[in-house]
């Protein structure tokens, strides 16, 4: 009866290791989200074809480290320290996924799934020619041209935010930048803190 005990034991024993390793295994194997941002490449001037506009933006490059997807991903910038003078009514924004058809009438985040390839996270923006001193987050309704002063504008001065980057199924990540929302429109600058 003592050997049966024993064996059983084992049994168990070796039972657990097994679902601790599965759940490593798993666990390893999440959708782990990257947010890069280089000077260079990620703060640029584009010019619409379609429209003729001439925006400079502030960007993010968002990757997946694993192979599984990554479910539902969605990012968000809060204000987290903003200019006296600031009038921007809101502190959180959906930020807008690049290539991620929108309309003037889309609110709130539009979630993508990502793999492994590498895809642009719009952040800021500002335009040839603009009425106004400032930049705007880049969120569809001011990117489809709503261009005032709304609650995705900021005012010049320097703001810090933190931006995160999130999924259903796996980590995501969280960065904290300063934005220098210009007076000039080919001044807009963001740094890493």
């Amino acid at each position: 009866m003592d050997v049966i005990f024993k064996v059983g034991g084992l049994a168990g024993l070796a039972s657990f290791f097994w679902l601790l390793i599965k759940d490593l295994i798993a666990f390893y194997k999440k959708p782990r989200l990257e947010v890069t941002f280089e000077k260079t490449r990620d703060l640029r001037t584009f010019q619409f074809r379609d429209t003729g506009w001439v925006r400079k933006f502030a960007t993010l490059h968002v990757y997946n480290k694993r192979n599984q997807t990554a479910k539902r991903c969605v990012a968000n910038l809060k204000i987290t320290k903003r200019p006296v003078q600031s009038t921007n009514i809101e502190d959180q924004y959906a930020l807008h996924w690049a290539d991620v058809d929108y309309t003037a009438r889309t609110t709130g985040a539009q979630p993508i799934d990502l793999g492994p390839e590498l895809i642009r996270l719009d952040v800021l923006f500002t335009q040839q020619g603009q009425g106004l001193s400032g930049c705007w987050i880049a969120v569809p309704f001011a990117l489809s041209g709503s261009l005032g002063n709304n609650q995705a504008y900021l005012s010049p001065g320097e703001y810090d935010a933190e931006i995160e980057v999130s999924c259903e199924n796996g980590k995501g990540q969280k960065l904290n930048f300063r934005i220098t929302s210009p007076t000039a429109w080919d001044g807009l600058d963001m740094q890493i803190l």
